[in-house]
């Protein structure tokens, strides 16, 4: 209004401002409700990453394979390796990350290996 004299641009000028601020706080709604939802982060399948997962040396199965976002832009994952007898756990445990960070930006894992004979996974009810 300063620089014109005409009061109308105070109002265009608020109006434009608020419509900036509620379309951000529109995208920012739907950010944080992801991450406390616990969602898998857009574009991440997470077929596709038991897929891979099942292809390190050694692993026979993937279950309990969870993905979220952890905070803005860090993807954190949680999953159970099921190996042969001979597979050695540190080097799945390894191999895992490395493809969980490489192939589908994962900044942290954390992977249980379990033996194939073992059932505990297939005894929980809940």
């Amino acid at each position: 209004m300063a620089a014109t004299g005409q009061p109308v641009w105070d109002t265009v000028v608020a109006l434009a401002i608020g419509i900036f601020v509620a379309v951000r706080a529109v995208g920012l709604r739907r950010e944080v409700f992801a991450v406390l939802g616990q969602h898998a982060p857009a574009g991440m399948d997470p077929g596709v990453v038991a897929d891979d997962l099942a292809t390190v040396a050694g692993v026979k199965d993937v279950h309990d394979l969870h993905l979220w976002t952890l905070t803005s832009g860090m993807n954190v994952a949680t999953a159970h390796l099921v190996t042969d007898n001979f597979a050695d756990g540190h080097d799945v445990l390894d191999q895992a990350r490395d493809v969980l960070r490489e192939r589908h930006g994962v900044a942290h894992a954390t992977s249980h290996v379990e033996p194939a004979d073992h059932t505990g996974c297939n005894t929980v009810g809940w």
